[in-house]
């Protein structure tokens, strides 16, 4: 095993804190059998068949420098965006079913959610505009604000959702972001946590994890292991997007109402939804800051709209490095 044995680990990574964090955790939501699909009098039009879907226009993305297996994301006809591949996850379909229950939350509706033959397609809305990456560099300050005031809207919506008292999928699943190994399968790991220690001891013991198959001396887990609890303590569990991209927001533009001031932009939406779920309050900010360049006004203007949390931001940044290498 490339774990070492639990009487060499470190105290926090006792047996009994292991047996604890194997423990079952209750939904947000009763868990959704696959295949789901919509009420067809609720569709703007029948859904596309796979081969429809397959030779729909295939957006590029970070998905598109591995393998197709990662999956794509294509727009077929006028109203639909699909996701389709074997690396595809569920948890964003299963997230847009429950912000339906916050229609002041703007995010797609889903269609359809279904596997065939070993490919899952998540079938969504097409949400009308564009993303914010294309048009930020030419909008006014006024503008750009105005899109922040939005957004503070939306967010501060986001933050009044009631935790389930739980870290992890939005049904009571494994964490979903990449510092928990989310397709290694280990409870101990990836949880879903009772508890916000067990939840930073979940990434320690993924960076323990990780030195070992890469043969490295795994001091530093060891070191994350004491510090990750105590420093991270104290934040309640939030539901979180997890990855603030521009390229994850939506606007439509309007003209001003007189021909002449500027120009308004509503945002429309917020998408890919597939890594978001139940994360410590700080953790909206911090993994932003984790994989920003932090090199222009748009990662100084996330701060009207989110919280920052500065110290755990750079915390999580070392934690980063450690575990990915740059």
């Amino acid at each position: 095993s490339v774990l070492r044995s639990t009487n060499n680990l470190p105290p926090q990574f006792s047996h009994n804190t292991q047996l604890k964090m194997l423990g079952s955790t209750p939904s947000a939501l009763p868990i959704s059998k696959l295949p789901f699909f919509r009420d067809p009098g609720k569709l703007p039009c029948p859904l596309p068949t796979s081969e429809e879907i397959e030779a729909g226009t295939i957006l590029p993305t970070k998905r598109e420098r591995f393998s197709g297996d990662y999956g794509h994301v294509a727009i077929v006809g006028d109203h639909f965006i699909v996701k389709y591949g074997r690396y595809i996850r569920e948890n964003e379909g299963h997230v847009l079913l429950f912000l339906e229950k916050y229609p002041s939350i703007p995010a797609p509706l889903l269609y359809a959610m279904y596997r065939k033959d070993d490919i899952l397609y998540v079938i969504m809305q097409l949400l009308p505009g564009m993303d914010l990456l294309k048009v930020w560099d030419e909008l006014s300050v006024k503008e750009k604000a105005s899109i922040c005031d939005q957004l503070r809207e939306i967010f501060g919506q986001m933050r009044t959702i009631p935790s389930p008292g739980y870290f992890g999928s939005v049904i009571g699943g494994p964490v979903q972001h990449r510092f928990f190994a989310w397709m290694d399968e280990d409870p101990r790991i990836n949880g879903p946590f009772d508890r916000l220690e067990d939840f930073h001891l979940g990434m320690a013991l993924h960076s323990q994890k990780q030195e070992e198959c890469n043969d490295r001396h795994p001091w530093s887990s060891e070191w994350f292991a004491r510090p990750l609890p105590q420093a991270l303590k104290d934040h309640p569990g939030t539901f979180t997007h997890c990855d603030l991209v521009m390229q994850n927001i939506m606007v439509q533009e309007y003209p001003g109402s007189d021909g002449c001031t500027d120009r308004q932009f509503k945002v429309t939406g917020i998408i890919d939804w597939e890594i978001a779920g139940w994360y410590p309050r700080y953790w909206e900010y911090a993994v932003f800051f984790c994989d920003s360049l932090w090199a222009g006004d748009w990662e100084k203007m996330i701060e009207t709209f989110i919280d920052p949390w500065p110290l755990e931001a750079a915390l999580l940044r070392v934690f980063k490095v450690n575990l990915e290498g740059f």
